[in-house]
């Protein structure tokens, strides 16, 4: 049985403390004390069987692998498929614009988050794609993976992993620097937790060892 251990990655820099809908369209940075927390407990990977970190292309998830992999010194690769969704018209904006510029959207959104923004992307085939990557990834690979992923993209792909509908999104904790558990069998993908603390998880696996 092999395990698949799905991050968030690490908070994102907000030079104005503006929180923003950001997507695959607004690649900012992530934060020096999120990348310092993951740094902390990158031997722990290592220790626990994982050969690679594998990463949305964009920053802050590739900042976040590389903080994942230091101490470990596992190598780094970024799958194009992995990354965040597209938040189509609301790419970038911060809520309060959202709010004004599409106040009736917003209002049905906000009862039904499987509705994508304004030309947005599709959530079940977000899952799809996220899905297949990381069945790519198990069948090139062997033994535990490390992968550094969005809330969005993460959330679609437990949803559909679980069996919930897409509304239900907004159910599964995705808090930054969490770790989602997976198991492999050879053919089925199984979840076994979601939105566990970073620390929690490789704390316990390390004492384990």
């Amino acid at each position: 049985m092999r395990r698949v251990l799905l991050f968030r990655h690490a908070p994102v820099e907000s030079p104005d403390g503006r929180s923003r809908c950001l997507g695959r369209g607004t690649d900012v940075p992530a934060a020096p004390e999120g990348l310092a927390e993951a740094a902390r407990f990158s031997a722990v990977l290592a220790k626990n069987g994982v050969a690679a970190v594998y990463c949305s292309p964009m920053l802050r998830t590739r900042q976040t692998a590389a903080a994942l992999a230091e101490k470990g010194k596992l190598p780094v690769e970024a799958v194009p498929e992995l990354v965040e969704l597209d938040c189509g018209d609301w790419e970038g904006l911060t809520f309060e614009e959202i709010r004004e510029r599409w106040p009736e959207h917003y209002a049905r959104r906000g009862l039904a988050p499987a509705l994508p923004p304004p030309n947005g992307e599709d959530l079940t085939m977000a899952a799809r794609r996220g899905i297949a990557a990381l069945r790519a990834l198990l069948e090139r690979t062997e033994g535990d993976l490390a992968v550094v992923c969005h809330s969005g993209l993460n959330r679609a792909m437990l949803c559909a992993l679980t069996g919930r509908s897409m509304g239900e999104m907004r159910d599964l904790p995705q808090p930054y620097l969490c770790v989602n558990i997976l198991h492999f069998d050879g053919e089925t993908l199984s979840v076994d937790a979601i939105g566990c603390p970073m620390k929690e998880v490789l704390l316990h696996h390390e004492e384990t060892v």
